[in-house]
């Protein structure tokens, strides 16, 4: 009897993943949109820094801030899919805006540095916000 346990519970998580599916429009938001350039520049930001372009950095650091003013009023679909939002799902977007607010000041410390320590120091404080905020709003998408 106790043999049979694992494998039953096995089986029961292998067919029962189709119900933990992504939400049909994961990946396919302009938030999502947005987030994907900001990735970029986030690349670019990296190569800017390791050839010494500090001038080049701060202009990518300005695409950067633009593409975070966009994504501050679009509602993540980790939060809600609806125009209306419950007051659970309101506490939530203020919790993701108030880490688009610590973004946007790394953002700005990052388009306002001079040299590469306080370059650096932006982009840690710039990983801490997106690492915080994936780990909270970010849906796990299949593909």
């Amino acid at each position: 009897m106790k043999k049979m346990i694992v494998p039953v519970v096995l089986s029961a998580l292998a067919f029962s993943a189709p119900s933990f599916a992504s939400h049909p429009m994961c990946g396919k938001t302009e938030l999502a949109d947005l987030m994907g350039d900001m990735k970029g520049s986030m690349k670019a930001v990296k190569k800017a820094v390791k050839s010494g372009d500090i001038e080049k950095v701060s202009m990518i650091a300005n695409e950067l801030m633009t593409a975070v003013n966009q994504s501050t009023d679009l509602v993540p679909l980790a939060i809600s899919d609806q125009k209306t939002l419950t007051a659970e799902q309101q506490a939530d977007f203020k919790k993701y805006q108030k880490g688009m607010e610590y973004l946007k000041s790394a953002v700005s410390e990052l388009a306002q540095a001079k040299d590469l320590p306080a370059i650096k120091s932006a982009l840690g404080k710039i990983g801490k916000a997106s690492k915080k905020g994936h780990k909270a709003f970010k849906m796990d998408c299949d593909d």
